[in-house]
């Protein structure tokens, strides 16, 4: 029997089986670019290998407020946190209740200041205007004090119609309750006026006299 025909289907049928090998391990992923099964199952390394460990961070952190906000929080992704914020500065601040806007105090410095002239609608006018004196009120309550009552002296029309003031006329020297000499009779003018009214009766009686004796001389009478 002849060795040649086995011999060539032997490797026929070995190149044959190389082939369908080859062609099999062309389909295959080289292990080392590929993950096993137990690496794929163990919770430290796939999220989806553990269905507790899949909602959680693998570290927790926590969560911290800045500048004048105070508060923290730890975090791991297992489930909801509270953060509560404390802003200290904020107790140093007045409630808006407490408060009066811009505007409110415009409002109110205007009520205040009413009608002033610009020239007296602040503190520092008001101040010069009264000579910057800190005693003010004294200082005019003491001149007051100096004033005489008004019920106590005479007015000058008062004073004038009955005295001859200081600073009158040389002429309102000669008046006499207020009135010149020309006013009133002199004692010679007045003795002057009896001379003329008894001449005035001693003429009138005279005349009397005349026409009774007149009378008393016609015939018949």
């Amino acid at each position: 029997m002849a060795l040649t025909n086995p011999i060539t289907a032997l490797i026929d049928a070995v190149n044959n089986f190389m082939g369908v090998v080859d062609g099999k391990l062309r389909n295959k992923a080289n292990s080392a670019d590929v993950y096993s099964r137990a690496y794929l199952d163990s919770p430290a390394n796939t999220i989806g290998g553990n269905a507790a460990t899949a909602s959680k961070l693998q570290t927790a952190r926590t969560f911290a407020l800045g500048g004048d906000a105070t508060g923290s929080v730890t975090f791991d992704g297992g489930a909801n946190v509270t953060l509560t914020v404390s802003v200290p500065a904020l107790a140093d601040k007045a409630d808006a209740a407490d408060t009066l806007t811009t505007e409110e105090v415009d409002a109110r410095i205007q009520a205040v200041i009413g009608a002033a002239p610009d020239a007296l609608d602040t503190l520092n006018e008001i101040a010069a205007a009264l000579g910057d004196n800190p005693n003010f009120a004294t200082t005019m309550t003491t001149e007051l004090g100096k004033k005489a009552n008004k019920l106590d002296v005479y007015d000058k029309t008062t004073a004038d119609g009955r005295f001859l003031a200081i600073g009158a006329q040389a002429a309102d020297a000669a008046k006499l309750g207020g009135q010149l000499p020309s006013h009133y009779a002199t004692a010679q003018s007045v003795t002057d006026l009896e001379a003329e009214v008894v001449s005035g009766f001693n003429q009138l009686a005279q005349a009397f006299n005349d026409g009774a004796a007149l009378i008393n001389g016609t015939t018949g009478a």
